[in-house]
């Protein structure tokens, strides 16, 4: 669990730097732009890899609580909103929009939705962690910035939904072979 631990404080903690007012500016002033990007970059993907192998180890697995059916089901209706979301982050159109900060909304709900469906303390760590970061940032971004320009059409905001569907239906297909957990079939 230590591991899990350890990735979840330095990819959590490095994308966290936007909630300090001014820090991720005055760090990257200090050690310069490219500097900055290469430790932002290889600290994320090695809070990355911890966080999937001390999830991979985290066995056998300490049972916090027995999720009822009903949360599997609520998995598998948010999960595809959220990949929407999180596509829609990259398409400029009237989601990205509204939601004004949908990566970090579609990480909302990717969370909570396996948050619930999911009752291992692994899994409470894991997505708990992500849920609580994200309902943070968001919160804190959504008042610190103004909205993105109004677009014209609806081309971005379909891309977006076709995407996500996809890439919904992709993972629904090979969550077994990833992550050792059949959500069809």
């Amino acid at each position: 669990m230590l591991v899990l631990v350890a990735g979840l404080v330095l990819f959590i903690g490095v994308h966290s730097l936007r909630l300090v007012p001014g820090g991720r500016d005055k760090l990257q002033a200090q050690l310069g732009e490219m500097p900055y990007k290469l430790g932002y970059t290889v600290i994320s993907l090695v809070g990355f890899a911890l966080i999937i192998y001390g999830k991979i180890i985290a066995h056998p697995p300490v049972v916090v609580w027995y999720p009822p059916e009903w949360t599997r089901h609520l998995a598998f209706t948010l999960v595809p909103v959220a990949l929407i979301l999180i596509v829609s982050a990259y398409a400029p159109g009237h989601i990205r929009r509204w939601v004004r900060h949908p990566m970090l909304a579609g990480t909302m709900l990717w969370a909570f939705g396996h948050l619930v469906a999911n009752g291992e303390l692994s899994a409470v760590l894991l997505f708990g962690s992500f849920f609580v970061w994200s309902a943070i940032t968001f919160i804190a971004s959504w008042m610190r910035e103004t909205p993105p320009p109004i677009v014209k059409g609806w081309g971005g905001d379909l891309t977006a939904i076709i995407l996500g569907v996809l890439a919904a239906l992709i993972l629904m297909n090979i969550h077994r072979y990833l992550f050792g957990v059949a959500i069809i079939g």
